[in-house]
């Protein structure tokens, strides 16, 4: 389990870095007007593609998991005050799974062409 973990953190983190270490290329390459410039902007375009459905993707399953947690919360603890933070929680979960909609919404309105 922790070998999964690790996998999926560091895939992440390779998502939110990729496009910008692509787009430090394209500067390069252009700066010294190589000719595969264009192919490495069309590149970085694509992973940014991929961050802001991974991103969507994630605020939706992350605002699920605290939803679940705050409703675990409000049935399992007795004090008025855990109980409260639960369904803050919950509410908080579901407005972040609704953000992540919303950027899947936007996602699939986009162009294709950059």
């Amino acid at each position: 389990m922790d070998t999964l973990v690790s996998v999926f953190s560091f895939l992440l983190i390779g998502i939110a870095v990729a496009p910008l270490l692509m787009l430090g290329l394209y500067v390069l390459a252009s700066y010294f007007e190589l000719k595969g410039a264009e192919r490495v902007l069309d590149a970085t375009f694509q992973l940014l593609k991929l961050q802001w459905f991974s991103g969507g993707l994630l605020n939706i399953v992350g605002g699920l998991a605290s939803g679940a947690l705050g409703v675990w919360m409000v049935v399992h603890f007795d004090p008025l005050l855990q109980r409260a933070l639960g369904v803050l929680m919950v509410a908080f979960g579901l407005w972040r799974a609704a953000r992540g909609v919303a950027l899947l919404g936007a996602f699939s309105r986009t162009k294709d062409t950059p």
